[in-house]
């Protein structure tokens, strides 16, 4: 302890200076006092960067899933048209005898791909959004196959790579999964 009006160094138990007299203040340490206790609020809220972006992937599956069928919708609709001659064509196109260049044998292919594809992306959104165990597996394989649509499919399949794929986002999902489960 050091006296304020002279600056002598003083013992810890002194309570007047014993050069100049002055009144010596003891030294007050600043200790933290506890905050208030709130009933129902969570000590540790520490968010890993998987559980912050796992709702927001979830979202973002059941809006591409919904965007895909309909332009996929659109477009086999728009091409049906083209094909079975209801809309004009160029000159000098002709699409063979039955009309439609032989595709109609494509048609169950193209609508198990639109089905699949359906299924897939609200999988995916279903076992994102409830923290399955087996949803990190789902939403890369579902992501892999994004990347090949492009704009809307490739930006998503980063993003779902981006959370999920890093071995330390398994761990952290691994761990998201299990607390959920525990619930």
């Amino acid at each position: 302890m050091t006296c304020s009006s002279c600056g002598m160094n003083l013992g810890p138990d002194v309570h007047f200076c014993t050069r100049c007299g002055a009144a010596v203040a003891p030294a007050q340490t600043w200790q933290p006092q506890p905050g208030p206790a709130y009933a129902g609020v969570p000590v540790n809220l520490t968010y890993s960067r998987v559980a912050r972006h796992l709702q927001v992937l979830g979202i973002l599956w059941i809006v591409y899933a919904f965007e895909r069928t309909v332009s996929k919708l659109v477009g086999l609709s728009l091409l049906h048209g083209f094909l079975s001659g209801r809309f004009p064509t160029p000159r000098g196109f002709h699409f063979g005898p039955t009309g439609d260049l032989g595709l109609t044998a494509f048609w169950p292919a193209i609508v198990v791909s639109l089905a699949f594809g359906l299924a897939l992306s609200l999988l995916t959104s279903y076992a994102l959004l409830t923290k399955q165990p087996w949803g990190r597996i789902i939403a890369i394989v579902a992501g892999i196959l994004a990347l090949f649509h492009p704009f809307l499919g490739t930006a998503l399949g980063i993003y779902t790579l981006w959370v999920v794929a890093p071995g330390a986002s398994g761990a952290e999902y691994d761990a998201i999964a299990n607390n959920a489960t525990q619930r």
